[in-house]
């Protein structure tokens, strides 16, 4: 009886162990597939092309460069990365975009110090600190002061003089709005120089080139990606780069500083993207855009246009956002730029 009873259970046992091993077998696939999967998911990034917001409208300081840079980085990242320009206020309406997308890296803007400005100067939809990831600084923008080729000013000093004596006159055209850097320069130089002269804000540097050339303002304050090709081309003069050292681009050319204004301009430029992006995501573009800067079609473009490496990690970036933040309210509210609630 014993036996037959063995010999009964002996096909349900086999079944239950069976059953039992199949279960611990699929289960431990599932969970050691489960974090591989995610894994998966996470280092596939990008599977789509990634689209970075420029608040400048085309053919600007930093838009011809940026846009080199971004092929280069399409190619290590394994998608193109697609540049829109979302010209505005500013340059807060690219922000903002950004600031409302999904942070699954795949919709970044480009971060310039106007970006730390903005909030003091007028109410805006975001905030420089809380609302932005930031993953990586590149370069920077030299700023000059520029007249037509055949002014009467040859220098500096000329223009000054003139300007002195015809206060009231005189105009100038900055790119991207007031409170910019091209704008802060000035204020900054009027003041030390005891007189004033009017700003004329323009959308970008297209058309504050324009307004020089059709004799609209006297002289313009940009970016070398604005006056750099009517320089280059013998159509203007660069009178003075407004940076700590002569630029290699143009080496003849006095810096504000030698000129004997304290304020110069580093105006540094990146990339950030919504608040609580995917670390895997900004590790992915902190690093192909670091390779880019490497890339011999990046740096010709840079030189060409005057430009040198800011590079900052994705950590420094942030810390160097911290005290943007702060410098550039100081700066503003000195200036009396800054809203009055």
């Amino acid at each position: 009886m014993n036996d037959k009873i063995k010999s009964q259970a002996t096909p349900l046992v086999q079944s239950i162990q069976r059953r039992k091993v199949i279960t611990s077998v699929l289960g431990g696939a599932v969970a050691s597939a489960l974090p591989g999967t995610l894994w998966a998911q996470s280092s596939s990034f990008p599977n789509k092309p990634i689209r970075v917001l420029l608040g400048f409208p085309a053919g600007g300081s930093i838009d011809g460069v940026f846009r080199v840079m971004a092929r280069a980085a399409g190619n290590y990242l394994g998608q193109p990365v697609v540049v829109e320009n979302r010209p505005g206020a500013g340059g807060t309406i690219s922000i903002v975009q950004m600031k409302n997308s999904a942070p699954d890296g795949y919709t970044l803007g480009l971060i310039t110090m106007g970006v730390f400005r903005a909030p003091v100067i007028d109410k805006v939809a975001y905030d420089p600190l809380k609302d932005i990831t930031y993953i990586i600084s590149l370069t920077h923008v030299p700023f000059g002061i520029v007249v037509l080729n055949d002014a009467p000013w040859k220098t500096w000093e000329e223009l000054l003089a003139f300007g002195k004596a015809n206060a009231d006159k005189i105009n100038y055209g900055v790119a991207a709005g007031l409170g910019n850097s091209a704008h802060l320069l000035m204020e900054e130089v009027t003041g030390q120089e005891k007189t004033r002269w009017t700003p004329i804000p323009y959308k970008g540097s297209a058309d504050t080139a324009q307004a020089l050339l059709g004799g609209h303002v006297h002289f313009v304050v940009d970016g070398s990606g604005g006056f750099g090709p009517l320089v280059d081309s013998g159509r203007a003069r660069l009178l003075a780069v407004a940076s700590e050292q002569r630029s290699p681009r143009w080496p003849d050319v006095r810096t504000t500083k030698e000129l004997g204004y304290q304020m110069t301009i580093d105006s540094p430029w990146g990339l950030g993207g919504p608040k609580d992006m995917d670390p895997q995501a900004v590790k992915a573009i902190h690093d192909a855009f670091k390779k880019s800067l490497d890339d011999e079609d990046v740096k010709a473009t840079m030189l060409r246009n005057g430009q040198g490496i800011r590079y900052r990690s994705s950590e420094d970036f942030q810390q160097f956002a911290v005290r943007a933040a702060v410098d550039e309210r100081a700066l503003l509210t000195k200036y009396g730029f800054d809203k009055k609630d």
